[in-house]
């Protein structure tokens, strides 16, 4: 069976999973004790603000039209631009 590894902190007492466990039931673990952390450690809600900001763009405009509009900002130009 493969190992699964999910990022957690140790506290001093207590381990604390920073991501889901893709697991369910009981299991036998190995905790590996990497590094010490940084004093600024951050918290679940402020990591799970952080990722819920992911996806955020809003546009009204079909999805074809705004690729259009990447793709032609993308594409090399012939002529240099006008600075």
């Amino acid at each position: 069976m493969p190992l699964t590894s999910v990022p957690a902190i140790y506290d001093g007492e207590r381990i604390n999973l920073l991501e889901r466990v893709p697991i369910q039931g009981s299991y036998r673990v190995l905790v590996t004790f990497i590094e010490p952390t940084r004093e600024e450690v951050i918290s679940p809600q402020e990591k799970k603000r952080f990722w819920d900001s992911f996806g955020a763009w809003q546009d009204e405009r079909p999805i074809e039209e705004t690729l259009r509009d990447i793709h032609e900002a993308r594409l090399s130009r012939r002529e240099p631009r006008e600075l």
